[in-house]
């Protein structure tokens, strides 16, 4: 496999993600064959970075290990995506864009 191709698969599974964070692939280079694939991402949106190791191994290890992580990934919405959800704000979600009025947060509970 091509590393064009390795590029192709992880941009693929990265937009299959909604691209949140980046995918971190590290390759060694004494002639063995071993990689980790890491999935960097903000929890929060003012949060520092987490890493999550998808897999370890062989390359083809760790591309098998990314498509398993990517059926299971359950993207979260942003603050911003909730409130247009909820008609709240302005045009981009995070506050009175016609009023000028500074952001604002908001809760939603349901029962």
């Amino acid at each position: 496999m091509t590393i064009e191709e390795v590029q192709t698969r992880l941009r693929a599974a990265h937009a299959r993600i909604g691209n949140e964070g980046r995918f971190a692939l590290t390759l060694t280079l004494d002639g063995r064959e071993d990689c980790y694939l890491t999935h960097w991402f903000r929890p929060e949106p003012h949060a520092f970075e987490d890493c999550r190791a998808i897999g370890s191994g062989s390359l083809a290890d760790c591309l098998a290990a990314l498509d398993g992580y990517v059926t299971a990934y359950r993207r979260r919405p942003t603050q911003a995506e909730i409130g247009r959800t909820l008609g709240l704000g302005g045009a981009d979600g995070d506050g009175d864009a016609r009023r000028g009025a500074e952001p604002h947060y908001f809760l939603a509970a349901a029962e």
